[in-house]
Protein backbone atom coordinates (compact mmCIF):
# COMPACT_ATOMS: atom_id res chain seq x y z
CA UNK A 1 0.00 0.00 0.00
CA UNK A 2 1.27 3.31 -1.07
CA UNK A 3 2.34 6.83 1.22
CA UNK A 4 -0.94 8.44 2.23
CA UNK A 5 -0.17 11.80 0.24
CA UNK A 6 -1.50 13.67 3.04
CA UNK A 7 1.49 12.57 5.53
CA UNK A 8 3.97 12.23 2.18
CA UNK A 9 3.74 16.08 1.06
CA UNK A 10 2.82 17.09 5.01
CA UNK A 11 6.41 17.91 5.61
CA UNK A 12 6.84 20.58 2.43
CA UNK A 13 8.94 23.70 2.46
CA UNK A 14 7.27 26.96 4.24
CA UNK A 15 7.19 28.50 1.03
CA UNK A 16 5.61 25.77 -0.78
CA UNK A 17 1.74 25.90 1.77
CA UNK A 18 -0.79 27.14 -0.42
CA UNK A 19 -3.61 29.93 0.88
CA UNK A 20 -3.27 31.89 4.17
CA UNK A 21 -0.60 33.78 3.11
CA UNK A 22 -1.54 36.44 6.02
CA UNK A 23 -1.73 34.05 9.22
CA UNK A 24 0.82 32.35 7.67
CA UNK A 25 2.95 35.17 7.79
CA UNK A 26 1.88 36.71 11.02
CA UNK A 27 2.08 33.40 12.25
CA UNK A 28 6.00 32.97 11.57
CA UNK A 29 6.86 36.47 12.40
CA UNK A 30 5.56 35.57 16.33
CA UNK A 31 7.68 32.33 16.37
CA UNK A 32 10.66 34.08 14.75
CA UNK A 33 10.42 37.20 17.49
CA UNK A 34 9.21 35.10 20.01
CA UNK A 35 11.24 35.56 23.73
CA UNK A 36 10.59 33.92 26.76
CA UNK A 37 7.20 34.74 28.39
CA UNK A 38 5.71 36.01 25.63
CA UNK A 39 2.03 34.70 24.90
CA UNK A 40 0.70 31.47 23.42
CA UNK A 41 -0.81 31.78 19.73
CA UNK A 42 -3.61 29.84 18.96
CA UNK A 43 -4.60 29.14 15.25
CA UNK A 44 -7.98 28.87 14.53
CA UNK A 45 -9.47 27.62 11.62
CA UNK A 46 -11.70 24.55 10.12
CA UNK A 47 -9.22 20.93 9.47
CA UNK A 48 -7.29 20.48 6.16
CA UNK A 49 -6.54 23.97 5.57
CA UNK A 50 -2.88 23.98 6.93
CA UNK A 51 -2.75 25.09 10.33
CA UNK A 52 -0.20 21.83 11.44
CA UNK A 53 1.95 22.13 8.39
CA UNK A 54 2.35 25.86 8.81
CA UNK A 55 3.49 24.94 12.40
CA UNK A 56 5.97 22.21 11.68
CA UNK A 57 7.21 24.26 8.32
CA UNK A 58 8.18 27.07 10.07
CA UNK A 59 9.62 25.27 12.75
CA UNK A 60 11.95 23.72 10.17
CA UNK A 61 13.18 27.09 9.18
CA UNK A 62 13.36 28.72 12.24
CA UNK A 63 15.25 25.46 13.93
CA UNK A 64 12.54 24.67 16.81
CA UNK A 65 12.30 20.86 17.71
CA UNK A 66 8.12 20.23 17.19
CA UNK A 67 6.96 18.59 21.09
CA UNK A 68 2.98 17.64 19.58
CA UNK A 69 0.34 16.45 21.90
CA UNK A 70 -3.03 15.53 20.99
CA UNK A 71 -5.32 17.50 23.46
CA UNK A 72 -8.08 14.81 22.73
CA UNK A 73 -5.57 11.83 24.31
CA UNK A 74 -4.29 13.37 26.90
CA UNK A 75 -6.84 14.31 29.57
CA UNK A 76 -5.65 14.75 32.85
CA UNK A 77 -2.75 17.45 35.05
CA UNK A 78 -0.88 14.58 35.68
CA UNK A 79 -0.81 13.04 32.65
CA UNK A 80 0.39 16.57 31.02
CA UNK A 81 2.92 17.33 33.50
CA UNK A 82 4.98 14.28 33.34
CA UNK A 83 4.77 14.85 29.50
CA UNK A 84 6.14 18.42 29.21
CA UNK A 85 7.99 18.30 32.42
CA UNK A 86 10.32 16.44 31.18
CA UNK A 87 10.77 18.06 27.65
CA UNK A 88 10.63 21.73 29.02
CA UNK A 89 12.95 21.22 31.92
CA UNK A 90 15.66 19.72 29.06
CA UNK A 91 15.09 22.78 26.60
CA UNK A 92 16.14 24.43 29.44
CA UNK A 93 18.95 22.56 30.36
CA UNK A 94 20.71 22.52 27.17
CA UNK A 95 19.38 25.29 25.63
CA UNK A 96 17.51 23.48 23.16
CA UNK A 97 14.83 25.49 20.90
CA UNK A 98 11.93 23.30 21.65
CA UNK A 99 8.00 24.51 21.17
CA UNK A 100 5.01 22.92 22.44
CA UNK A 101 1.94 22.31 19.94
CA UNK A 102 -1.73 21.56 21.62
CA UNK A 103 -3.36 19.59 18.39
CA UNK A 104 -7.57 20.08 18.58
CA UNK A 105 -7.61 21.69 21.60
CA UNK A 106 -11.21 21.89 20.92
CA UNK A 107 -10.92 18.06 21.66
CA UNK A 108 -10.77 18.80 25.64
CA UNK A 109 -14.45 18.40 26.91
CA UNK A 110 -16.31 17.67 30.35
CA UNK A 111 -15.33 17.16 33.73
CA UNK A 112 -12.40 14.52 33.39
CA UNK A 113 -10.29 16.76 31.22
CA UNK A 114 -10.85 19.79 33.51
CA UNK A 115 -7.47 18.55 34.84
CA UNK A 116 -5.63 18.98 31.89
CA UNK A 117 -7.63 22.37 30.80
CA UNK A 118 -6.13 23.47 34.03
CA UNK A 119 -2.95 22.76 33.51
CA UNK A 120 -2.88 24.53 29.96
CA UNK A 121 -3.95 27.53 31.25
CA UNK A 122 -1.76 27.85 33.83
CA UNK A 123 0.68 27.34 31.21
CA UNK A 124 -0.10 29.91 29.56
CA UNK A 125 0.41 32.44 32.21
CA UNK A 126 4.32 32.47 31.88
CA UNK A 127 5.05 30.31 28.54
CA UNK A 128 9.04 29.14 28.79
CA UNK A 129 8.64 27.75 25.49
CA UNK A 130 6.58 29.03 22.54
CA UNK A 131 3.40 27.27 22.95
CA UNK A 132 0.86 26.98 19.86
CA UNK A 133 -2.71 25.61 20.09
CA UNK A 134 -4.74 24.62 16.86
CA UNK A 135 -9.09 24.65 17.32
CA UNK A 136 -11.32 23.81 14.43
CA UNK A 137 -14.46 24.98 16.29
CA UNK A 138 -14.77 28.95 17.50
CA UNK A 139 -17.85 28.46 19.36
CA UNK A 140 -16.50 25.95 21.64
CA UNK A 141 -15.83 26.92 25.27
CA UNK A 142 -12.48 25.89 25.54
CA UNK A 143 -11.33 27.61 22.71
CA UNK A 144 -13.10 31.00 23.91
CA UNK A 145 -11.04 30.22 27.27
CA UNK A 146 -8.02 29.94 25.47
CA UNK A 147 -8.36 32.95 23.21
CA UNK A 148 -8.66 35.21 26.01
CA UNK A 149 -4.85 34.18 26.95
CA UNK A 150 -3.14 34.00 23.21
CA UNK A 151 -2.91 35.58 20.56
CA UNK A 152 -5.59 34.45 18.28
CA UNK A 153 -4.74 33.41 14.37
CA UNK A 154 -7.52 32.79 12.22
CA UNK A 155 -7.16 30.52 8.97
CA UNK A 156 -9.89 30.50 6.02
CA UNK A 157 -10.31 27.38 3.70
CA UNK A 158 -8.37 27.02 0.67
CA UNK A 159 -9.39 28.87 -2.58
CA UNK A 160 -10.45 26.24 -4.88
CA UNK A 161 -7.72 28.11 -7.83
CA UNK A 162 -5.24 27.29 -5.58
CA UNK A 163 -6.34 23.45 -4.57
CA UNK A 164 -6.39 23.11 -8.23
CA UNK A 165 -3.03 24.02 -9.31
CA UNK A 166 -1.62 22.40 -5.74
CA UNK A 167 -3.42 18.94 -7.54
CA UNK A 168 -1.44 19.72 -10.68
CA UNK A 169 1.81 19.99 -9.13
CA UNK A 170 1.48 17.02 -7.00
CA UNK A 171 0.22 14.85 -10.04
CA UNK A 172 3.51 15.96 -12.07
CA UNK A 173 5.79 15.25 -9.17
CA UNK A 174 3.76 11.71 -8.63
CA UNK A 175 4.18 11.37 -12.88
CA UNK A 176 0.56 10.62 -12.55
CA UNK A 177 -2.08 11.79 -15.23
CA UNK A 178 -5.68 12.08 -14.10
CA UNK A 179 -8.69 13.42 -16.39
CA UNK A 180 -9.30 17.51 -16.04
CA UNK A 181 -12.90 16.81 -15.81
CA UNK A 182 -12.28 14.47 -12.49
CA UNK A 183 -9.29 16.75 -11.50
CA UNK A 184 -12.17 19.46 -11.27
CA UNK A 185 -14.53 17.39 -9.65
CA UNK A 186 -12.21 16.69 -7.18
CA UNK A 187 -11.48 20.28 -6.48
CA UNK A 188 -15.47 21.36 -5.98
CA UNK A 189 -15.87 18.01 -3.79
CA UNK A 190 -12.65 19.43 -1.21
CA UNK A 191 -14.72 22.12 -0.44
CA UNK A 192 -11.20 24.55 0.51
CA UNK A 193 -10.03 21.57 2.24
CA UNK A 194 -6.73 20.59 1.30
CA UNK A 195 -5.81 17.39 2.87
CA UNK A 196 -9.51 15.75 1.72
CA UNK A 197 -8.37 17.09 -1.30
CA UNK A 198 -5.54 14.66 -1.34
CA UNK A 199 -7.12 12.06 -0.61
CA UNK A 200 -9.46 12.34 -3.24
CA UNK A 201 -6.68 12.51 -5.82
CA UNK A 202 -4.87 9.43 -4.22
CA UNK A 203 -7.87 7.54 -4.33
CA UNK A 204 -8.67 8.54 -8.19
CA UNK A 205 -5.06 7.48 -9.03
CA UNK A 206 -5.08 4.66 -6.86
CA UNK A 207 -8.77 2.95 -8.14
CA UNK A 208 -8.72 4.57 -11.75
CA UNK A 209 -10.02 1.28 -12.68
CA UNK A 210 -13.06 1.54 -10.05
CA UNK A 211 -13.49 5.70 -11.68
CA UNK A 212 -17.72 4.95 -12.45
CA UNK A 213 -17.69 3.64 -8.79
CA UNK A 214 -15.94 6.12 -6.54
CA UNK A 215 -19.11 7.17 -4.24
CA UNK A 216 -17.63 10.79 -4.23
CA UNK A 217 -17.68 11.34 -8.14
CA UNK A 218 -21.33 11.16 -8.41
CA UNK A 219 -23.62 13.19 -8.99
CA UNK A 220 -26.77 11.34 -8.27
CA UNK A 221 -28.00 11.37 -4.40
CA UNK A 222 -30.73 9.41 -2.63
CA UNK A 223 -32.58 10.43 -0.17
CA UNK A 224 -31.73 9.58 3.72
CA UNK A 225 -35.24 8.22 4.09
CA UNK A 226 -34.84 6.09 1.20
CA UNK A 227 -31.26 4.99 1.98
CA UNK A 228 -31.75 3.90 5.53
CA UNK A 229 -35.53 1.96 5.20
CA UNK A 230 -33.66 0.04 2.33
CA UNK A 231 -30.43 -0.54 4.58
CA UNK A 232 -33.36 -2.32 6.85
CA UNK A 233 -35.30 -4.10 4.39
CA UNK A 234 -33.00 -7.21 4.80
CA UNK A 235 -33.79 -7.81 1.05
CA UNK A 236 -30.81 -7.16 -0.83
CA UNK A 237 -27.51 -6.36 0.51
CA UNK A 238 -26.13 -5.28 -2.95
CA UNK A 239 -28.93 -2.33 -3.18
CA UNK A 240 -28.78 -1.36 0.34
CA UNK A 241 -24.56 -0.61 -0.39
CA UNK A 242 -25.43 1.04 -3.46
CA UNK A 243 -28.27 3.60 -1.90
CA UNK A 244 -26.38 3.70 1.30
CA UNK A 245 -23.31 5.15 -0.24
CA UNK A 246 -25.20 7.84 -2.21
CA UNK A 247 -27.35 8.99 0.65
CA UNK A 248 -27.04 12.41 1.08
CA UNK A 249 -25.30 13.09 3.97
CA UNK A 250 -21.81 12.58 5.26
CA UNK A 251 -20.45 9.96 7.69
CA UNK A 252 -21.24 11.03 11.06
CA UNK A 253 -24.95 11.99 9.84
CA UNK A 254 -25.63 8.40 8.80
CA UNK A 255 -24.71 7.49 12.10
CA UNK A 256 -27.01 9.56 13.76
CA UNK A 257 -30.04 9.27 11.82
CA UNK A 258 -29.13 5.06 12.22
CA UNK A 259 -29.32 5.56 15.92
CA UNK A 260 -31.59 8.05 16.68
CA UNK A 261 -34.01 5.63 14.43
CA UNK A 262 -33.01 2.82 16.36
CA UNK A 263 -34.41 4.91 19.43
CA UNK A 264 -37.28 5.51 17.68
CA UNK A 265 -38.60 1.79 16.76
CA UNK A 266 -40.01 -0.45 18.95
CA UNK A 267 -37.55 -3.24 18.95
CA UNK A 268 -37.19 -6.48 21.01
CA UNK A 269 -34.34 -6.43 23.75
CA UNK A 270 -32.57 -9.13 21.72
CA UNK A 271 -32.42 -6.91 18.96
CA UNK A 272 -32.37 -3.19 19.79
CA UNK A 273 -28.86 -4.70 22.05
CA UNK A 274 -27.71 -5.85 19.03
CA UNK A 275 -28.61 -3.02 16.82
CA UNK A 276 -26.77 -0.60 19.42
CA UNK A 277 -23.58 -2.85 19.47
CA UNK A 278 -23.38 -2.63 15.90
CA UNK A 279 -23.40 1.31 16.17
CA UNK A 280 -20.93 1.03 18.71
CA UNK A 281 -18.74 -0.46 16.29
CA UNK A 282 -19.78 1.41 13.31
CA UNK A 283 -18.76 4.94 15.98
CA UNK A 284 -15.23 3.56 16.73
CA UNK A 285 -14.80 3.90 12.82
CA UNK A 286 -15.89 7.13 12.32
CA UNK A 287 -13.88 8.94 14.98
CA UNK A 288 -10.33 7.14 13.77
CA UNK A 289 -11.75 8.40 9.98
CA UNK A 290 -12.78 11.91 11.85
CA UNK A 291 -9.57 12.21 14.18
CA UNK A 292 -6.91 10.85 11.39
CA UNK A 293 -8.62 12.82 8.02
CA UNK A 294 -8.40 9.56 5.85
CA UNK A 295 -11.74 10.16 3.96
CA UNK A 296 -10.38 7.52 1.24
CA UNK A 297 -11.66 5.35 4.55
CA UNK A 298 -15.29 6.44 3.84
CA UNK A 299 -15.93 4.38 1.05
CA UNK A 300 -15.08 1.31 3.31
CA UNK A 301 -16.97 3.13 6.11
CA UNK A 302 -20.10 2.61 4.18
CA UNK A 303 -19.67 -1.41 3.16
CA UNK A 304 -18.86 -1.91 7.01
CA UNK A 305 -21.95 0.33 7.95
CA UNK A 306 -24.46 -1.68 5.50
CA UNK A 307 -22.70 -4.98 6.81
CA UNK A 308 -23.28 -4.53 10.27
CA UNK A 309 -26.40 -2.89 9.90
CA UNK A 310 -27.91 -5.56 7.31
CA UNK A 311 -30.68 -7.41 9.16
CA UNK A 312 -33.93 -8.32 8.55
CA UNK A 313 -34.51 -8.39 12.17
CA UNK A 314 -34.70 -4.88 12.40
CA UNK A 315 -37.16 -4.16 9.95
CA UNK A 316 -39.95 -5.28 12.37
CA UNK A 317 -40.83 -2.43 14.69
CA UNK A 318 -38.63 0.10 12.66
CA UNK A 319 -39.35 3.31 12.73
CA UNK A 320 -37.36 6.16 10.51
CA UNK A 321 -36.14 9.33 12.36
CA UNK A 322 -34.04 12.22 12.13
CA UNK A 323 -35.40 13.84 15.30
CA UNK A 324 -33.48 13.58 18.21
CA UNK A 325 -34.60 12.04 21.24
CA UNK A 326 -35.10 13.35 24.67
CA UNK A 327 -31.99 14.78 26.23
CA UNK A 328 -32.63 11.97 29.40
CA UNK A 329 -33.10 9.27 26.65
CA UNK A 330 -30.53 9.68 24.45
CA UNK A 331 -28.13 9.79 27.37
CA UNK A 332 -29.36 6.76 28.63
CA UNK A 333 -28.35 4.77 25.17
CA UNK A 334 -25.17 6.93 24.51
CA UNK A 335 -23.98 5.41 27.73
CA UNK A 336 -24.98 2.24 26.76
CA UNK A 337 -23.08 2.76 23.70
CA UNK A 338 -20.01 3.27 26.35
CA UNK A 339 -20.87 0.41 28.54
CA UNK A 340 -20.94 -1.81 24.91
CA UNK A 341 -16.98 -0.12 23.97
CA UNK A 342 -15.71 -0.74 27.51
CA UNK A 343 -16.86 -4.33 27.47
CA UNK A 344 -15.44 -5.27 23.99
CA UNK A 345 -12.03 -4.21 25.45
CA UNK A 346 -12.28 -6.43 28.37
CA UNK A 347 -14.45 -9.19 27.01
CA UNK A 348 -12.28 -9.23 23.86
CA UNK A 349 -8.95 -9.73 26.40
CA UNK A 350 -10.38 -12.07 28.91
CA UNK A 351 -13.48 -14.17 27.69
CA UNK A 352 -14.14 -16.19 24.97
CA UNK A 353 -17.67 -14.83 23.85
CA UNK A 354 -19.32 -12.14 22.09
CA UNK A 355 -20.01 -8.62 23.33
CA UNK A 356 -23.18 -9.53 22.14
CA UNK A 357 -23.55 -12.98 24.40
CA UNK A 358 -22.19 -10.98 27.61
CA UNK A 359 -24.21 -8.11 27.19
CA UNK A 360 -27.23 -10.59 27.11
CA UNK A 361 -26.38 -13.42 29.64
CA UNK A 362 -23.69 -12.26 31.69
CA UNK A 363 -25.38 -8.87 32.08
CA UNK A 364 -28.21 -9.61 33.76
CA UNK A 365 -26.80 -12.12 35.95
CA UNK A 366 -23.93 -9.66 37.10
CA UNK A 367 -26.94 -7.32 38.22
CA UNK A 368 -28.43 -10.01 39.85
CA UNK A 369 -26.01 -10.99 41.97
CA UNK A 370 -24.68 -6.98 42.75
CA UNK A 371 -28.56 -6.94 43.98
CA UNK A 372 -27.46 -9.50 46.98
CA UNK A 373 -23.97 -7.87 47.80
CA UNK A 374 -22.97 -4.97 45.24
CA UNK A 375 -19.76 -4.16 47.09
CA UNK A 376 -18.41 -7.34 46.52
CA UNK A 377 -19.87 -7.47 42.95
CA UNK A 378 -17.54 -4.48 42.30
CA UNK A 379 -14.37 -5.25 43.78
CA UNK A 380 -14.46 -8.14 41.14
CA UNK A 381 -15.78 -6.39 38.23
CA UNK A 382 -12.49 -3.58 39.54
CA UNK A 383 -10.33 -6.65 39.59
CA UNK A 384 -10.85 -8.02 35.82
CA UNK A 385 -10.36 -4.62 34.71
CA UNK A 386 -13.79 -2.80 34.04
CA UNK A 387 -14.10 0.90 35.02
CA UNK A 388 -16.29 3.62 36.38
CA UNK A 389 -18.40 3.59 33.62
CA UNK A 390 -19.84 0.07 33.60
CA UNK A 391 -19.74 -0.06 37.31
CA UNK A 392 -21.97 3.08 37.54
CA UNK A 393 -24.20 1.37 34.93
CA UNK A 394 -24.93 -2.12 37.19
CA UNK A 395 -25.57 0.18 40.07
CA UNK A 396 -28.20 1.89 38.14
CA UNK A 397 -29.82 -1.40 36.66
CA UNK A 398 -29.16 -2.33 40.23
CA UNK A 399 -31.78 0.48 42.00
CA UNK A 400 -34.27 0.44 39.30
Amino acid sequence: MSLPWTEKYRNIEYNMIIGNETARREFFEWLKNWKRGDKAVLLLGPPGIGKNTSVYAAARKLGYYVIELNASDIRTKDALSKKLGTSLYAANLFDEKRMVLFDEIDGLYGREDYGGMEYIIELLDKPPVPIVLTANDESNENVLKLSKKAILIKFQKVPLRLIEIYLKHVCEKEGKHVDKKVLQKVVEKSNGDVRNALNMLQTVVDASYLLDELDFMKDESVSKMEAIITLVSGEDKGIALKKFSQMDADIEEKLKIMFYSILASNLDKITRTKALKAISDIDILRSRIQKTQEWRMARWYDMYFVEKIFNPDIRRGFRYSEEEPLWELKLKYWTELRIFKEIRERVNQRYHVSVGEFSLYYIPCIISLAKRDFNIISEYLKYVGFGDNFLSYIEKRVKE
